[in-house]
């Protein structure tokens, strides 16, 4: 028997070479396994000594959690994917990586099928409303984000909306999901809103778009200036910048621009497939350029907050502190039924928590307590997707002791502290720390 003992060797055992390239499949698992590293940067900069283990923010227990005596690990049989069955997630999808990338997915295939049923079946469109503000270095994000919700709440309250896009305005709108955006570039924080707008076909009166994208009607106006006037009556703006707010704080584009935000973004091989609407907190790198300036993601800093950066870092810790308790998408009430989707959408916590969806899953072999706390103590989440997918096979116990073997002569990079549930005679379950 060969065993894969670290990044270096090519298989486990002779056979055990995935189904599809090895090239695309060790490069899909190192995309998660860069994940699981962003996740423990995340993890030490949300720490808080002050605070004990049970009242830290719920990434830094993220896979780092039993649900039981043991957890399993499956992998893909093409080997592009494994992961641990039987760990608790944190399911915030603002401050982790690796949930973050698992709940935009599932939310890209649900508005997928939003997309397509209201297209398909009900004869409709969809505008891409983007709603945003002027900012400058040095303002506070949260205070940002307290006159955003505000403005949002008076412009979607004003007459103009309820008779354009209101339930029985002139779109012919059956209601829109909502998605909040932040990026930080020269000019501090950038928040910003973007709405999918389930609408009839022509239904703000828009014609063919200009070549950005960008569409304009009399009803688009109407809603842009009700929009100006919100961030003036906030005070995101004053009457100085209206000219510049005019042109730059609101824009729609729609039909086939909409159904590209659900088909082309998320491409991104770090990531895997999801929209640009579901998946803008848990991209990595450039979000493109806003006034001429670059502008960064969240997860951005982090990487670069994991290679020292303590500004980074701090950043960081300012965005997960005024996202706190945020929903990552907003759905109208009524939509997901009028879209025959389930009444009730499930939580992100929820959606973290499932197994993950792999072709022709394989069980490989069970891990215990102690094998995680050695894996979380080296940091070796991700080097544990990175062998296991691309060159692991099923049912190989055998292989998966060999790798704990060498991952416990590896050396630590934390104290590898891990949460196991104990069930006392009242039958209840709690978590306690297994240092």
């Amino acid at each position: 028997m060969q065993a894969l003992l670290g990044t270096n060797a090519k298989s486990i055992h002779a056979g055990g070479k995935p189904a599809r390239s090895l090239d695309s499949s060790a490069a899909a698992c190192e995309a998660k396994a860069a994940r699981f590293r962003l996740q423990r940067t995340a993890q030490s900069i949300l720490f808080r000594k002050d605070l004990a283990p049970l009242q830290q923010h719920r990434t830094c227990w993220c896979h780092r959690s039993m649900r039981g005596e043991s957890a399993t690990l499956y992998r893909a049989a093409d080997g592009s994917n494994a992961y641990l069955s039987g760990l608790n997630t944190c399911g915030n999808g603002w401050t982790c990586p690796v949930c973050g990338a698992k709940i935009a997915e599932h939310r890209r295939r649900e508005l997928s099928e939003a997309m397509a049923a209201w297209t398909n079946a009900e004869g409709g469109t969809a505008y891409l409303v983007t709603l945003t503000f002027p900012h400058a270095a040095g303002d506070d994000l949260g205070a940002m984000l307290e006159k955003l919700a505000k403005a949002r709440q008076g412009w979607k309250n004003s007459r103009t909306y309820k008779r354009i896009l209101g339930p029985d305005g002139t779109a012919g709108s059956a209601g829109a999901v909502t998605a909040m955006e932040v990026t930080h570039g020269a000019n501090g924080w950038h928040p910003h809103v973007h709405m999918l707008v389930f609408a009839a076909r022509g239904g703000l009166g828009d014609g063919l778009p200009a070549l950005n994208g960008d569409l304009s009607s009399p009803d688009i106006d109407a809603l842009r200036g009700a929009w100006v006037k919100q961030l003036l009556k906030v005070g995101l703006a004053d009457q100085q910048q209206v000219s510049d707010v005019w042109a730059h704080s609101f824009n729609v584009r729609g039909g086939e621009k909409a159904a590209e935000y659900i088909a082309k973004y998320g491409r991104d091989t770090r990531w895997g497939a999801s929209s640009e609407l579901t998946r803008s907190a848990a991209k990595v790198g450039a979000a493109g350029t806003v006034g001429g300036a670059l502008h960064v993601t969240p997860f951005q800093l982090l990487e670069w907050a994991g290679a020292g950066d303590t500004r980074a870092g701090a950043l960081f810790r300012e965005y997960a502190d005024a996202f706190h308790g945020k929903r990552l998408l907003t759905w109208s009430p009524g939509l997901r039924k009028r879209l025959k989707l389930s009444a009730e959408e499930a939580s992100d916590e929820a959606v973290a928590d499932l197994d993950e969806e792999l072709p022709e899953r394989q069980r490989v072999g069970v891990l215990q307590v102690e094998d995680l706390q050695v894996i979380v103590s080296r940091g070796l989440l991700g080097e544990l997707v990175r062998t296991f997918g691309p060159y692991g096979r099923a049912d190989d116990q055998e292989s998966l002791n060999d790798w704990m073997a060498w991952a416990r002569t590896m050396p630590k990079t934390g104290r590898g502290a891990v949460l196991v549930p104990r069930v006392f005679t009242s039958g209840r379950d709690v978590l306690e720390l297994a240092a």
